[in-house]
């Protein structure tokens, strides 16, 4: 069933983490819609799997291998994608990572700094260069706008199953 309740023909959208799951959801909503679409994910496989996926939208879609918390994959990215679709009006930063540590006292600082660098630096940098994009077209009469729009799993109000707290140690 084709998601419509807009008009996005002309319109070029960025989902990061757009070969999966709730990112390839959004990035199928908003083909769906009518704008085209730049899919970032690391595996190469998965972006094509999700190209074809959105063939029969008619819209065009450009993958793209970017790992978000590599500052400047993030930034030749954007210049690719803006270079091949000639803008990027709306930016979903959805790619995360999970923690993978049986429990938190065993979640190791380089782990830590691997989830942070995916899931907050990885927005950062995305959204920074998209802005930069966007202020750019603006500068030259573009009235557009643009989009930024930053999701975020349950998990972090509710937690998930494998951060359930571990039960206090015996004797106390």
């Amino acid at each position: 069933m084709a998601y419509t309740p807009f008009d996005l023909t002309g319109k070029v959208a960025l989902v990061t983490g757009g070969n999966g799951g709730i990112g390839f959801g959004m990035a199928q909503a908003l083909a769906q819609a009518g704008a085209d679409v730049v899919i970032w994910g690391s595996n190469p496989a998965k972006n094509a799997d999700a190209a074809e996926k959105l063939k029969p939208t008619g819209v065009r879609v450009l993958t793209q291998v970017v790992n978000v918390a590599d500052e400047e994959a993030v930034r030749a990215g954007m210049v690719g994608a803006v270079n091949e679709m000639g803008r990027v009006d709306t930016v979903v930063a959805n790619a995360g990572i999970g923690g993978g540590a049986p429990s938190f006292s065993e979640f190791s600082t380089e782990q830590y700094r691997k989830v942070l660098s995916v899931n907050l630096d990885g927005v950062f940098f995305t959204f920074r260069e998209a802005c930069k994009h966007m202020v750019a077209r603006a500068g030259e009469g573009d009235k557009a706008g643009g989009s930024l729009v930053v999701i975020s799993s349950l998990s972090a109000l509710d937690g998930a199953p494998a951060m359930r707290p571990m039960p206090p140690p015996k004797g106390l």
